[in-house]
């Protein structure tokens, strides 16, 4: 966590996954995903000196992220020194690199453990499955991408012991999920990838012996 004084208050800035939540990582990841150019805007920018309009650009960002980090107005921000803005924003280094899975199974969150859905096939809902997976079709319209949906995902799938899920009554639990660290969001985004690339697999070997015997 970066500790900073700035302007005689003192902010917290948290500069680790383990430090900042789904909800407060949304609204950086929006921020970047304003700012960053799609691949027609780069094709229209061959051959193009848009040195000053790039850095024009990245001064707009840091001002955004600055602003939302520390909760100060824009106007605010211009009395600020630039080596109190460059340390804020070098707090996202950590963070703009890829995350690296522990291999993490459960997680702590508001006193109760929370399990991934390990043997899930053996123990949860074809209805859990199906609503869970739902969601991944409809990430491309939303505006975090994934994110918006992990929480809920988690809600479904991630129980704690003896923990029966209603699935018509989820969204508080998924509400409350919005809160968890990115580090706890990223180890099941990355546990949930492997568990569908591995029934992929499982469904995929099932055809092709199915098919042999046909």
């Amino acid at each position: 966590m970066l500790v900073i004084d700035i302007n005689g208050k003192q902010k917290d800035i948290p500069s680790d996954w383990s430090e900042m939540t789904l909800e407060y990582y949304c609204g950086i990841y929006q921020i970047l995903q304003k700012y960053k150019r799609t691949e027609e805007q780069e094709k229209d920018d061959e051959g193009k000196d848009l040195t000053k309009f790039f850095f024009t650009q990245e001064i707009k960002m840091y001002n955004d992220l600055f602003c939302y980090m520390t909760g100060m107005s824009k106007e605010n921000v211009k009395k600020v020194r630039t080596e109190e803005i460059e340390a804020v924003i070098s707090s996202l280094d950590n963070i703009l690199e890829d995350y690296k899975p522990t291999g993490m199974t459960f997680f702590e969150f508001e006193g109760e453990t929370y399990y991934f859905p390990m043997d899930f096939f053996r123990e949860g809902t074809f209805g859990e499955y199906i609503e869970s997976t739902q969601l991944e079709m409809n990430t491309e319209y939303l505006k975090n991408g994934r994110f918006d949906i992990l929480p809920e995902q988690m809600a479904i799938l991630c129980k704690a012991v003896d923990e029966e899920v209603d699935l018509d009554n989820i969204d508080e639990k998924a509400k409350a999920f919005r809160k968890l660290t990115m580090d706890i969001v990223w180890e099941f985004a990355f546990f949930l990838n492997r568990q569908t690339s591995n029934s992929l697999n499982v469904i995929q070997t099932f055809l092709g012996v199915e098919a042999q015997k046909a």
